[in-house]
C-alpha cells in the first residue's frame, strides 16, 4: 500500500511539473504571426470603411468629415493595439514587438491629431501631421516586413491627393 501511494505521490509530481511546460509553451515567431494576422486583417477592413472617401473630401475642403474620419480610425487602432498587447510575444522577438507597439501608439496619436486639426479648419497642420503620421506608419512597417507580417502592414492614409 505505501509503495502504491509513493508511485501515485511520484506520478502527481510529473505531472503537475510537466503542467506548466505544456500550458507555457514557448511563443514562435510563426505561432506569434498565426494569432494576431486575424486581428490586423480585421481591422484593415474596418479600417478601409472608415476611412472611405476621406480623399474626396479633402480635395473639395470638407475638413469637418474627414477629422471625424482620422478621429475614428485612430480609435480604431487604440483598439487594435489593445487587442495586440494582449498575445505574448515570443521572447526572441520581445523588444521588437514592444517596440512595434509604441510605434503603432505613436502613429495612432497622429491619426487623432490630424484629425484634430482637420476639425479645427487647419488643412495645412493636419497635412503636416498626415506626413508624421505616415512616416510612423512606415516605420512599424520595417518591423512588419522583418516579422513577415501581410495584415499587419499600415498603407498610406490619404490625405490630400
Amino acid at each position: 500500500m505505501k509503495r502504491t501511494l509513493g508511485i501515485l505521490v511520484v506520478l502527481a509530481l510529473l505531472a503537475f511539473g510537466a503542467l506548466p511546460l505544456a500550458q507555457g509553451e514557448e511563443q514562435t515567431r510563426e505561432s506569434y504571426k498565426a494569432a494576431v494576422e486575424p486581428i490586423c486583417q480585421a481591422n484593415r477592413k474596418a479600417n478601409e470603411r472608415i476611412m472611405a472617401g476621406v480623399r474626396q473630401r479633402l480635395n473639395r475642403n470638407k475638413l469637418n468629415p474627414a477629422g471625424k474620419q482620422f478621429i475614428r480610425v485612430s480609435g480604431s487602432f487604440g483598439r487594435l493595439i489593445g487587442k495586440l498587447a494582449k498575445v505574448p510575444p515570443p521572447t526572441a522577438d520581445a523588444h521588437r514587438i514592444e517596440r512595434w507597439l509604441e510605434i503603432m501608439k505613436l502613429l495612432k496619436t497622429r491619426l487623432r491629431l490630424v484629425g484634430k486639426y482637420y476639425l479645427e479648419g487647419l488643412k495645412i497642420k493636419g497635412n503636416h501631421e498626415g506626413i508624421l503620421a505616415e512616416r510612423a506608419g512606415v516605420s512599424a512597417n520595417n518591423t512588419s516586413i522583418v516579422l513577415h507580417f501581410r495584415d499587419c502592414r499600415f498603407g498610406r492614409f490619404d490625405r490630400n491627393g
